[in-house]
């Protein structure tokens, strides 16, 4: 869970506002309003140099996504609303289901991009937050 707000209404309003706002390197993609429930999934764009390359989709990308068939469906990263609550699978989890021949040390590793799941949790927190 990254953020919780008073109602639905106001959690999609604020998640909206600040993805489209590019708050934080992070944007929208898209968002999906699921028909007769109070959910919606936003895609997620990531940009950040420096210290926030491991946030940075291009450098995930370069680092893990380096076999000849392109595995360009792991992004955007998705962010849900549900109810009240905003909620994000935890990118270690998600890197090691979209990639799962990736080794842990070497070229093109897990090891390369051990900052990535955390650095991705604090920069979705920091965006979707009051």
């Amino acid at each position: 869970m990254l953020a919780e707000y008073a109602s639905y209404e106001e959690a999609v309003q604020a998640v909206d506002a600040k993805l489209s706002g590019n708050e934080n390197g992070a944007s929208k993609v898209y968002r999906v309003d699921i028909p007769g429930k109070n959910e919606s999934v936003f895609g997620v764009a990531m940009k950040g140099s420096g210290d926030g390359k491991y946030m940075d989709d291009r450098f995930i990308m370069s680092e893990i996504d380096f076999r000849d068939v392109k595995s360009t469906a792991h992004l955007p990263y998705d962010v849900l609303v549900s109810g009240n609550k905003v909620y994000a699978l935890y990118a270690r989890f998600r890197i090691a289901i979209n990639f799962p021949d990736l080794s842990m040390m070497g070229k093109n590793s897990f090891m390369n991009i051990m900052k990535t799941p955390e650095a991705i949790r604090l920069v979705l927190q920091k965006t979707v937050q009051k």
